[in-house]
């Protein structure tokens, strides 16, 4: 059993075996980190230590009554203090302890008969009369001089031995990442695993400095995260949609620190923790996590080994805390996450955090922390993952899959996802054909097929008839599945991971094997928050391969509650699901039934800044714009924005709704375009933004609203004259 620090370890003898009894003694001191600090003095000969200290005139000692029995350390706060700079006598049996809690080892002396001590912030266990701090004369700066050299040694051994414990933490560590960047899955259902190195791809990157809540800048690469403007913020936030790359980038962070990467900042980081915080529900501490997740289960690295380290503040030490969005604990007050982003713990400790852009900490505000969003993959990313991982250089493949994200804006748009091209570029290059998709709903729906299709199609796992039947029915029929998913979306704290047995016994054995089987449910092993109460301290649980798998299963249930409903929807509805966190729900149920879309729409309407999604939600039915000109009639209605921070996507759409509303001569009252104005088109009299998107023949535009035309504010007589062909009916700019 671990002992307390400063409890003596019943192992260590006090005499070493054979010393003599009025001898050399051997003292033997603990460091924290659990190293042994000796000491050898001569009682007879106190000139003759060991440790190099000159000749010292200590008040003298009977040889057969004296010993010097151990050096050791002592917590503090169980003695009497007395004042700085006191020399003391210690009575018989009195016990003196020399410390300073944060820059120097403690040492505690014990005696059976009188000795003196020197000290710069002494506690005795003994009633020390005040007269006993008298000395002969020379007595005090001798043996002050004997005592600092004990406290150097003592000092030196403490720092080796704690460096040898952060040495033995990161060989656990780089144990433990290596395995988790050498096993990268792109696709769950391909199965094809991957070093980290092989398939990371940069991201577009924007950053907010901490102290700045409007202007977004772009950073060149992953490297450039920890430093520069963004390093000056002890916490640092990146944030991006579902699929967006954010575990990712974490573990490419771990990797560079692993390899000492030599273009990454990482290099100057003595500890790097990652911890995956969706297996963390329950954990108390972070030395707790740490021990438990990271660290092999025979390591003698303890709890409080690991707080020494990090409490440290010579240790240069990063946490990267990873998926706060589906941290079970976030909500609860106290969580130890909490704490140390609102520095009430290891406030010297630097913190990476990723998370969902809708689900930002609440105690990291704009003035104390970084902000880095991941925009997603443009053109030229995605053609650098499909030429270095799914083509394998090979130029006449990458070309042909390359061709169709251009052919094709909307699944060009719907692969500005790094998943979603992922999938689309990997599944496309294994089918030898073009896919072409008019919605993210048609596109997911291709996806869950190709998880079942694969498995069924390996010569391996050839299925008797009997029982394709019954993957068929799985496929098709998947109602508890369905309801288990909107029920861990619509919870006020949401939770996508449920208890292995009680999830088998919902959907039944067979189904959840075949889910697992085919890669769509995963199970893993977490900390158990019931432990110790229950015997193990690990459970297993299960969860989708990313959330939104659990957003399709959700959108399934939403439809059939809404076409259950009577014609009015109840207004509570919209509050259980955030639809600017699950915006998927809503966007898969359009796709799935367009007849549940005007309520889907009715519903958006309850909720504030929700008009782009609406959008978003309209277009899913891009087939029937019949069936969704009055939805474009009501959304044209009011304010129609298009903004730099929105994604492409939604900038697309936006342009699509407003040019489906002048074709149909529907009015639009006002088209707002914030941080986004590239250049006037004069020679086709259109407008063109940063995204390269044109906006052209808007006659209905009545008011445009501009922000930031030019950098000098400046609109020459041509673009003018150009702007007014495009929008005829324009009667204001402003």
């Amino acid at each position: 059993m671990a002992t307390r620090s400063g409890d003596r370890n019943p192992d260590i003898p006090i005499e070493e075996e054979g010393a003599p009894s009025h001898g050399v003694k051997r003292e033997r001191g603990h460091s924290e980190a659990g190293n042994e600090a000796t000491v050898d003095i001569d009682p007879d000969e106190p000139s003759k230590k060991k440790v190099g200290a000159p000749a010292s005139s200590m008040c003298p000692m009977s040889p057969t009554s004296s010993s010097l029995t151990s050096i050791a350390t002592e917590p503090m706060g169980h003695h009497t203090n007395l004042p700085m700079g006191y020399g003391t006598m210690l009575p018989l049996g009195g016990r003196m302890q020399l410390m300073n809690s944060v820059t120097q080892p403690r040492v505690n002396i014990a005696g059976s008969n009188n000795l003196v001590i020197i000290g710069s912030d002494v506690q005795s266990t003994g009633s020390v009369p005040r007269a006993a701090s008298s000395f002969p004369g020379g007595v005090r700066s001798q043996h002050s001089a004997s005592l600092e050299v004990v406290q150097e040694r003592v000092r030196s051994q403490h720092s080796a031995s704690l460096e040898e414990l952060k040495q033995k933490l990161n060989h656990h560590l780089k144990i433990k990442y290596s395995r988790l960047t050498k096993q990268v899955q792109p696709i769950p259902f391909l199965k094809d695993k991957h070093s980290i190195d092989k398939v990371f791809t940069e991201v577009g990157i924007n950053y907010m400095p901490a102290g700045d809540d409007t202007t977004w800048q772009k950073l060149e690469s992953h490297h450039d995260i920890p430093t520069g403007t963004i390093g000056q913020s002890r916490v640092q936030i990146i944030e991006g949609d579902a699929g967006y790359g954010k575990s990712m980038m974490s573990l490419r962070m771990v990797h560079d620190w692993c390899t000492c990467d030599s273009r990454s900042p990482l290099n100057n980081v003595d500890i790097l923790i990652r911890l995956n915080l969706r297996q963390l529900g329950g954990s108390k501490s972070i030395y707790e996590a740490i021990v438990k997740c990271l660290l092999p289960l025979d390591s003698s690295i303890k709890e409080s080994d690991v707080e020494q380290l990090l409490r440290d503040e010579d240790i240069r030490t990063l946490v990267l805390f990873d998926a706060y969005d589906e941290y079970p604990d976030k909500d609860e007050e106290g969580n130890f996450v909490s704490r140390i982003l609102e520095e009430n713990l290891l406030q010297h400790v630097k913190v990476i955090l990723t998370t969902r852009s809708s689900c930002i900490p609440e105690g990291c505000d704009r003035l104390t922390a970084g902000r880095i969003k991941l925009t997603g993959f443009d053109d030229h990313a995605r053609e650098e993952y499909v030429r270095g991982v799914v083509t394998g250089g090979d130029e006449e493949a990458t070309k042909k899959i390359v061709t169709q994200f251009n052919t094709n804006s909307i699944l060009a748009d719907i692969c500005q996802s790094p998943l979603f091209s992922v999938i689309y570029a990997h599944s496309a290059h294994k089918a030898e054909l073009k896919l072409d998709f008019g919605s993210v709903t048609e596109f997911f729906g291709y996806l869950m097929h190709c998880f079942h299709d694969h498995e069924d199609n390996k010569p391996q796992t050839k299925a008797t008839a009997e029982e394709q039947a019954k993957f068929q029915e799985f496929r098709d029929n998947h109602d508890e599945l369905d309801k288990l998913s909107y029920g861990a979306l619509s919870a006020n704290n949401q939770q996508q991971t449920w208890d292995k047995d009680k999830f088998v016994t919902e959907v039944g054995e067979e189904f959840y094997k075949r889910h697992i089987d085919i890669g769509i449910l995963v199970a893993e092993e977490v900390m158990n928050r019931n432990y110790p109460k229950q015997p193990n301290p690990y459970k297993t649980e299960v969860r989708f391969f990313h959330k939104l798998s659990c957003e399709w299963y959700a959108a399934h249930h939403l439809v059939k509650r809404l076409r259950s409903l009577p014609s009015s929807v109840p207004e509570n509805l919209v509050d259980l699901m955030n639809p600017s966190d699950l915006q998927h729900v809503y966007r898969f149920a359009c796709g799935l039934d367009p007849i549940v879309t005007p309520r889907v729409l009715d519903l958006l309407k309850q909720k504030k800044d929700c008009d782009s999604l609406a959008v978003l939600c309209a277009l899913e039915q891009k087939d029937k714009a019949g069936d969704v000109l009055d939805t474009v009639r009501d959304l044209v209605s009011r304010d129609v924005l298009i903004s730099g921070d929105h994604s492409r996507l939604l900038q697309r759409t936006t342009i699509e709704l407003v040019q489906r509303a002048c074709q149909h001569e529907i009015p639009v009252p006002c088209l707002r375009l914030e941080n986004c104005f590239k250049r006037f088109d004069v020679t086709n009299s259109g407008i063109v933004l940063e995204s390269d998107f044109r906006l052209a023949n808007m006659k209905t535009v009545r008011v445009l609203h501009t922000k930031h035309w030019y950098t000098d504010g400046e609109i020459t007589r041509d673009e003018l004259l150009g702007l007014l062909q495009t929008c005829e009916g324009l009667t204001k700019l402003r």
